[in-house]
């Protein structure tokens, strides 16, 4: 990306990072250096540069983690109180009072996180979704039901819960998973739900496992499972995620 030379237009491009950042970190809470350059729009370096301006104004905190005991520890951005106050709308929104709360991270974990943001950044910037909500931002759920990793509201308006795969659950998890996906189905929470895999061969057993399920508690209701029940699943890949909301 060119310099900008003239200091006004130099300004409102820092402003316009800084504001793109804490939109991000609203509700991801923290992300790291690298996808925090995706998401602003330049390299890894130049995103290191507005970290350290938005530190010093206290929008931003740097936490260095180990999450696995030998390899090089991983820096995490994490949005701070006065950032969450600086990163709402006061006129539509209200401050969202959670931040990055530093703990023990496992590898399988901080992956899983960094790809959901990942593949957030691919369906905002693709024109095809206006709105994703993280999952752990949704709230509290009801007993049993787990909270999907992310709800997209596609440009067509319909709403689809995301599901990322790095690793296959047994079935007996996925049982339960597909019963609270099919009762919000039912409730009109959200129409379509997408597993997206790394790869198209995890996708595939992903989606072999699922279709085996026989019987699910589809709103406390002991149901027997035809195709129809199935229709409403999407099972990707990462690269063709877009593609298929």
């Amino acid at each position: 990306m060119p310099v900008i030379q003239n200091p006004a237009e130099r300004a409102a491009r820092t402003a316009q990072k800084r504001h793109a950042l804490l939109r991000f970190l609203r509700d991801e809470l923290y992300t790291t250096p690298a996808v925090a350059g995706l998401v602003i729009g330049v390299g890894e370096r130049a995103a290191r540069s507005t970290i350290s301006a938005m530190e010093r104004a206290d929008l931003v905190r740097r936490h260095v983690v180990t999450v696995v005991e030998g390899l090089p520890p991983v820096t995490l951005v994490a949005i701070t109180p006065h950032g969450q106050a600086m990163a709402f709308d006061p006129a539509t929104e209200a401050v969202i009072d959670r931040i990055y709360e530093p703990g023990r991270y496992s590898l399988i974990h901080l992956s899983h996180r960094l790809d959901t943001q990942r593949l957030r950044l691919q369906a905002v910037n693709s024109g095809r979704v206006v709105k994703w909500l993280a999952g752990e931002a949704m709230g509290a759920n009801a007993k049993n039901i787990k909270r999907p990793d992310a709800v997209l509201l596609t440009a067509e308006r319909v709403r689809v819960a995301v599901e990322i795969e790095r690793s296959i659950k047994n079935k007996k998890r996925y049982a339960g998973i597909l019963s609270g996906h099919l009762t919000a189905i039912k409730q009109a929470k959200w129409q379509r739900v997408v597993w997206a895999s790394p790869d198209a061969e995890m996708a595939r057993r992903v989606e072999a496992i699922l279709k085996s399920i026989g019987r699910a508690q589809i709103a406390g209701v002991d149901t027997k499972l035809t195709p129809e029940h199935f229709k409403p699943l999407i099972f990707t890949t990462y690269q063709d995620f877009v593609h298929n909301l």
